[in-house]
């Protein structure tokens, strides 16, 4: 069989290739491809690909009869969808479509009626964060139902507000001031600088600083962090909590099982009356999570 230059009708590769003979296929209506029925026929560079096109022909078919059958009779389990696609995916023709409405419902109401298709087809939900598909198979073949979870981006402005810094360089830090998009942008040196400024002028004395200063030498004894987390906690027997502590580290306290205060606990273990006990954890662990020493 001679050998010639041309496109490969499985690969799409220009090299040689040959007819490799065969039954002429036949597209869904009995009729022969006419790809097969003019003077040059399809050409494959191995028997391989041959192989391959035949199947994919024969996958195509057999998708089209299973979305028929899907569109007459939906099973009960199979919730509403915009339309449905046949598509190519890893030599092989899958139906895909996406979940009707999925932008107006709830995360909870979406899920769940992607959780009622794995539940039916025994197949796991697939979940990547941004997209969320349920897989199920139709007399051989592959079907997805899906949607897209919505990602709300954020601007970045090209400078800080305050300073001549690009923000645009990986190695910057910047933060937002403020929620919305309109709230301005700021480089962490800045902030730093406005906070230490905002501190100066609540506290002119310098004696929060200096308070904040011997409190953070204090834990880093007790604890080993200046910033440790704090919890509520009992001092003796009470009714509700009664003292505020930094959470304790021993793996033998399971702070679930007994919130109370034992000798594995780090120091200081403060007394508080009790209706002040959430508030003083709220605020030692916000200035906690803003990188404020307590």
């Amino acid at each position: 069989m001679t050998a010639y230059i041309s496109e490969c009708g499985y690969c799409r590769e220009t090299q040689f290739t040959q007819w490799y003979s065969k039954s002429a296929p036949h597209d869904m209506h009995g009729r022969v491809d006419r790809d097969y029925c003019d003077g040059r026929p399809v050409a494959y560079c191995s028997e391989e690909h041959r192989d391959a096109a035949d199947a994919l022909r024969e996958s195509s078919a057999a998708a089209a009869a299973a979305l028929a059958e899907l569109l007459a009779a939906p099973p009960a389990w199979l919730p509403p969808v915009d339309h449905w696609e046949i598509a190519e995916d890893d030599d092989a023709w899958l139906l895909s479509a996406s979940l009707r409405g999925a932008d107006d419902l709830p995360e909870r109401r979406r899920f769940h009626l992607i959780e009622r298709i794995a539940a039916a087809s025994g197949l796991p939900v697939d979940d990547d964060g941004r997209i969320v598909k349920a897989r199920f198979v139709v007399d051989g073949v592959q079907a997805q139902v899906w949607y897209l979870r919505p990602v709300e981006r954020w601007v970045v402005p090209e400078q800080c507000v305050t300073c001549p810094t690009q923000l645009g360089a990986p190695d910057v830090a910047f933060v937002r001031l403020g929620e919305g998009r309109d709230a301005p942008v700021v480089c962490v040196p800045c902030r730093d600088r406005m906070h230490a400024a905002w501190v100066k002028l609540a506290d002119p004395s310098g004696a929060v600083a200096r308070g904040r200063a011997a409190a953070a030498e204090l834990l880093r004894q007790t604890t080993g962090s200046d910033l440790p987390e704090w919890r509520e906690t009992f001092d003796g027997i009470a009714g509700e909590p009664n003292a505020i502590a930094p959470i304790c580290t021993d793996d033998e306290h399971v702070e679930s099982e007994d919130p109370s205060a034992f000798g594995c606990c780090p120091d200081p273990i403060i007394p508080v009356d009790p209706p002040l006990v959430g508030y003083l954890v709220a605020l030692l662990n916000a200035d906690r999570e803003r990188g404020e020493s307590a």
